[in-house]
């Protein structure tokens, strides 16, 4: 039901049911610049509760490893060897930083490093810190990266009962730590894991469906207890109950089943549970807990095969990776840390590694687009390069592209970000620099700096960072929503474009030597005094996919080259004030199974069919209004053919009459952003209609609904 139907009557009824423009429209120059390649995405991270269930293992820290703190210290004052942060972000109790490791990123002292002697909160929130070295020379504004495993404290990811703890362990899949389990008889010990709790009208968001398996290793070194093994959904039967009793050596225990779950079906939360009883000590490493068959990347199926029908030419990676480290990005899933750049009990999260994501790029035939975390050293900067052109030599990737952090300029990133404009571009040339270094020659590293897209002087003083192949920015559009406005105010709010913004940054970024990149781009329909019912009229249905369309084409026109939409699945995005929530920002509405998506992805897709190769403006002669409001991009396969793929967006209420140049018959999809309803439900009710029409005399007669999207290429291409 989620596939393209093939509908011509349709198309018909809605362009005869008004008057049609007659255009035409001839290829009329290559655009400068290289060969492009498709619109990528954001892949995004992976999450427990909503739409994101990327991994096929489910678990979270299934290898119980402890959990890696690293932000960023903005030096206020400086009182000897007491040193004190700018602000409360980087906080954390006293003592936490204690036996840690700093490094100077910025100033005179960049390179230096050592441990972290002392650590205070002050009155006033910001942390007073002592390193064992003598740091007299630095300044204010100086930016020191701090780092702290607490490795014997609290399980990561996992909500234990009892004694529930971490022990130093050396595992065959790399990990460092194992779960140990210390119950008596009064009282039991174990951890649990919660999935697919968004609830509500979502449904069921991650259906145990098919081949699925539970694996993990167990031993039990003191003798006397059972271990008690569930999983289930509330108010079903469970999937796995079993009573264990393990040896004193590690045994590997491997359950299976088949999951008969539907999406449809009452949303309630699965959970996972461990509990060691009766007067012992068990203990437990190496989760997995999922589909039977991992894809790609250790990625679900519906994940891949919702890919290979976007076709993005980039996934980007933003995960909120900001603390890393360079060994943790591509350390296997059993032995990864899960990571934190916030205080918070609620900020540490469990990424998906670079070889992970390479992985599934080499099998969707994406280029990998990575964020590196500012909290990196200049030497860590140089391996992180290394291992990412080890990785790109592996798969046979020729493109990577590497952005330094993520929104530096924004505050909700500052415990791991630059927000500082001269900060950010001395921390920035120093990475991308050494990351060239560790990258090499022979494959292509496009290095990327972002900046703020509605700020008036963007991209601003950034674009003189000497390293940075390109200045990314993210023109998300229709924020503002007003409760007085109308459907058709808003539709025409959605359609408008933001080319003259973009053509000054652009401008701006080229002065320096410097292309512009879009790193993000999407509605962002979250100000503003409506309700999520008025929003929703317009970002669920067709006209979505219309308007996300003509920003793609606008910002392709002119130039540029990278973009990547924001992103593949999301749910809801639950408004101020009490107004409802509304469906942001996921092209996908969630991954119950592939292609479950919005009219966003629908575009998407579209776009994808046709793009990639030389891009090529188009003349269009006809009326002066209809020409002006039609936006046309065109694709050839190299450099030197003429173009035999193209995209149009009528942004009018009109509709037009198109002429179309050809050789032989032509295939086109449409979107018509007229069609009511939408692809929240069980029932997509936003369908691509499919068609062809014939050549005759050079010339091919295609109809082009008001406010559409159409892409067109030669039968066969």
């Amino acid at each position: 039901m989620w596939r393209y139907l093939f509908c011509f009557v349709l198309v018909l009824n809605l362009v005869n049911s008004v008057s049609a423009a007659n255009l035409s429209l001839t290829p009329l120059v290559a655009l400068p610049g290289e060969v492009v390649p498709r619109f990528g995405l954001n892949l995004g991270g992976p999450s427990y509760w909503g739409a994101e269930q990327l991994r096929a293992n489910i678990v979270r820290n299934p290898g119980f490893e402890p959990l890696l703190d690293r932000s960023l210290v903005i030096v206020d004052r400086l009182d000897g060897r007491q040193i004190t942060d700018r602000d409360a972000w980087v906080a954390r109790p006293d003592g936490f930083w204690i036996g840690g490791q700093f490094q100077v990123l910025t100033g005179a002292l960049a390179g230096k490093a050592g441990r972290i002697r002392d650590y205070r909160r002050n009155d006033k929130g910001p942390g007073l810190f002592w390193f064992e070295h003598d740091l007299q020379t630095l300044q204010t504004g100086d930016v020191i990266s701090v780092e702290k495993t607490a490795r014997l404290t609290g399980v990561p990811q996992w909500w234990p009962q009892g004694r529930a703890s971490l022990v130093a362990q050396v595992s065959p899949s790399g990990g460092q730590y194992a779960l140990r389990l210390q119950s008596t008889a009064a009282q039991a010990a174990g951890v649990s894991s919660f999935f697919d709790t968004l609830g509500g009208s979502a449904g069921r968001l991650l259906p145990v469906t098919g081949a699925w398996q539970l694996n993990f290793r167990v031993k039990m070194p003191r003798a006397g207890a059972k271990l008690q093994v569930r999983f289930s959904r509330d108010g079903a039967a469970p999937f796995v109950m079993q009573t264990l009793t393990p040896t004193t050596e590690w045994q590997s225990i491997h359950l299976t089943w088949q999951g008969t779950e539907t999406p449809q079906a009452k949303a309630s939360p699965l959970a996972l549970s461990f509990s060691s009883e009766g007067d012992g000590e068990i203990w437990l490493d190496d989760v997995y807990l999922g589909e039977a068959v991992a894809q790609s990347g250790g990625f679900r199926r519906a994940v891949v095969d919702t890919l290979k029908a976007l076709k993005p030419g980039y996934l980007r990676d933003w995960q909120g990776q900001l603390g890393d480290r360079v060994a943790n990005r591509f350390a296997s899933e059993l032995a990864r840390q899960p990571i934190r750049y916030r205080a918070g009990e609620g900020e540490s999260f469990f990424a998906y590694s670079v070889p992970e994501l390479f992985a599934l790029c080499a099998e969707v035939s994406a280029a990998p687009w990575v964020v590196g975390p500012p909290t990196l050293s200049v030497a860590e900067w140089q391996e992180f390069g290394r291992l990412l052109r080890k990785s790109a030599d592996q798969l046979q990737l020729d493109e990577v592209v590497l952005e330094f952090g993520n929104e530096n300029w924004n505050a909700l990133f500052r415990p791991a970000g630059l927000s500082n404009v001269n900060q950010h571009r001395e921390a920035a040339d120093r990475a991308l620099a050494s990351a060239k270094r560790g990258f090499g020659i022979g494959r292509r590293l496009i290095t990327v700096v972002n900046a703020p897209f509605a700020w008036p002087d963007s991209p601003g003083p950034i674009v003189a960072a000497a390293h940075a192949d390109r200045v990314a920015v993210a023109p998300y559009f229709f924020y503002d929503v007003q409760v007085q406005d109308t459907e058709q105010v808003n539709r025409g709010k959605a359609l408008q474009s933001q080319q003259a913004v973009l053509q000054k940054q652009q401008q701006r970024a080229q002065v320096a030597g410097k292309r512009l990149a879009i790193y993000e781009v999407n509605f962002h329909s979250t100000q503003g005094s409506a309700d999520a019912k008025a929003r929703n009229q317009i970002v669920t249905t067709a006209i979505s996919g219309v308007a996300l369309a003509r920003q793609l084409l606008d910002a392709a026109l002119l130039g540029i080259r990278e973009q990547a939409v924001y992103s593949l699945a999301g749910f809801s995005f639950k408004l101020h004030d009490g107004l409802g929530d509304v469906a942001l920002f996921g092209i996908s509405r969630d991954l119950t199974t592939a292609q479950r998506l919005r009219p966003t992805g629908l575009a998407l897709a579209m776009l994808n069919e046709v793009s990639g190769g030389k891009p090529w403006r188009y003349q269009c002669q006809g009326s002066v209004e209809a020409c002006r409001d039609l936006v046309v991009l065109g694709f050839a396969d190299t450099a030197t053919a003429s173009p035999t793929r193209m995209a149009m967006v009528n942004a009018s209420t009109q509709a037009h009459a198109l002429q179309i140049p050809c050789q032989a018959a032509i295939k086109w999809r449409l979107l018509d952003g007229r069609q009511p309803g939408d692809n929240e439900g069980d029932r997509a009710k936003v369908n691509v209609v499919r068609g062809q029409s014939v050549c005759q005399q050079g010339m091919a007669s295609v109809k082009l609904p008001a406010e559409s999207l159409l892409v067109v290429s030669a039968r066969g291409s």
